[in-house]
């Protein structure tokens, strides 16, 4: 069972998965095996959680093309200073209450840091599409799990069918020796045979039915749907005997069809690109041992509320000086006209735009010495690319041995179906004269019985060959190119 889940991995995605606008069906309603896929799609949590994943990887890779850009940071600072500090706008020392306040912008662009931001875009966008074809993948094994489902359904309604076809020939053959016995045609013993025969047959139908149960809830859980949810299956439109004859693995080469599968199964694809992916974490870790070129620039401005600024006026006054004059023997002082000054607060706006200040440059740094970072990061780097490259190769080779595990499965499950339908044809002869016989009273209960139950469990194991031979057919056809 589990080569085939990793067998069929999108089995019915392309070719049996039509999109339907309803995800719930009322009780009882027939269903089509594309119904089931899409409900199935919809309702698994897995497949929501692999487009979760896919979105974060795209995330990934937008957030890393927008870190290319230009970084551009606003900066304000208000402060509030007490007793003794430095007036910022005269620099001189105060011992006042002082309100400051700084603002400016910061530009710093990333010109060259040894292509790391390109390796690392690269690398985000190979694991994006890894990604895709990881949510591909998980869509691929719901949809197998709803084919199985599906087939195991049809193979129990059958088997449930023949069941209940044994248990009407058998009443009817105890109906008939009881007028036989009632008649004195025959003895009691061959009705005795024939009730137990009937039980036998009438116990077999109650496990067909119980199998048919248990594949009922099968395809629930894998359609997501409560156990007492009612559905009935339809019909395949091709029948699963002609499909059965028609499955003839005599022509498939396993090893052509492992070349087709490998260039489209989505688990292989995605890891080629996490090996890719790996890669590039070699050139990132690389990057590391190259100068890292930037531009800078910066505006800025302040204001600080000790801004004064002194306002000259018209009117003179006489002001003492310690200077002196000796005039005859005379000394007199020196005194001075000055004009009359004032001092006011500059407004905010005005310092903003007085306080100005720019700046434009470029700084570069070199690596000289890292505590050896850059030998560690690319040697551990490689090792990422090695264990890459091995669990790629791991899921090539897990692949090649299912699709020769595929094949030879199906050739055998026709073989099987093959001979099982001669002895179909053979049994169904046998039984026949076997009856005739028996009617006549040639043949007792014992081999009557015998022929009967031979041609019984042969059918039953018709029924599963048959469908067997069809999910081998639809295995391989997968194989080839993708779609059933």
């Amino acid at each position: 069972m589990k080569t085939t889940f990793l067998c069929i991995a999108a089995l019915g995605l392309a070719g049996l998965v039509r999109a339907q606008s309803s995800t719930t069906f009322p009780a009882a309603m027939t269903v089509t095996l594309e119904q089931c896929i899409t409900l199935a799609l919809q309702n698994q949590p897995v497949v929501r959680q692999a487009d979760l994943q896919k979105q974060i990887a795209d995330n990934s890779v937008e957030q890393t093309r927008r870190s290319q850009l230009p970084t551009l940071l606003g900066v304000s600072n208000q402060a509030l200073n007490f007793g003794r500090n430095v007036d910022p706008f005269t620099n001189g020392i105060v011992n006042n209450r002082i309100t400051t306040n700084n603002a400016g912008l910061n530009l710093n662009w990333v010109v060259f840091n040894g292509f790391q931001l390109k390796h690392t875009l690269d690398q985000q966008n190979l694991l994006a599409r890894a990604s895709q074809h990881d949510a591909d993948a998980t869509r691929n094994n719901v949809t197998l799990n709803t084919l199985l489902a599906y087939l195991q359904v049809l193979s129990a309604q059958d088997m449930l069918a023949a069941s209940e076809v044994q248990v009407s020939v058998a009443r009817a053959q105890v109906e008939r020796m009881e007028k036989l016995v009632k008649a004195g045609t025959v003895s009691p013993y061959n009705l005795y045979d024939a009730r137990s025969q009937l039980a036998n047959d009438d116990m077999q139908r109650v496990q067909a039915q119980t199998n048919l149960n248990t594949a009922h809830l099968a395809l629930l859980q894998a359609l997501n749907l409560p156990s007492g949810t009612l559905l009935a299956v339809a019909r395949l439109e091709t029948d699963p005997q002609h499909t059965a004859r028609l499955a003839n693995p005599a022509s498939v080469n396993a090893h052509m069809l492992y070349e087709q599968a490998r260039s489209i199964m989505p688990d292989v694809l995605a890891a080629d690109l996490r090996t890719k992916a790996a890669q590039k974490g070699v050139d990132i870790a690389r990057g590391l041992a190259y100068p890292t070129v930037s531009l800078l620039a910066n505006w800025g401005t302040a204001f600080s509320s000790a801004a004064r600024q002194v306002m000259m006026g018209n009117e003179l006054v006489e002001q003492p000086t310690s200077a002196f004059v000796t005039v005859g023997e005379q000394v007199y002082p020196v005194r001075m006209l000055s004009p009359v000054s004032s001092q006011e607060r500059i407004n905010y706006f005005r310092q903003l735009d007085n306080n100005q200040f720019k700046a434009i440059g470029f700084s570069v740094r070199v690596p000289i010495l890292n505590g050896f970072q850059v030998r560690y990061r690319t040697t551990n780097a490689r090792l990422q690319q090695q264990l890459a490259e091995s669990q790629g190769e791991d899921v090539r080779r897990t692949l090649r041995q299912a699709v020769d595990q595929a094949v030879t499965a199906w050739q055998n499950a026709y073989d099987r179906y093959v001979a099982l339908d001669q002895q179909v044809t053979v049994l169904q002869q046998s039984y026949k004269a076997a009856e005739a016989r028996y009617n006549a009273g040639l043949l007792n209960a014992v081999d009557y019985n015998l022929a009967k139950s031979n041609l019984d469990r042969a059918s039953v194991n018709l029924i599963q060959a048959r469908y067997e031979t069809l999910l081998r057919a639809k295995v391989a056809e997968f194989y080839r190119n993708g779609t059933l």
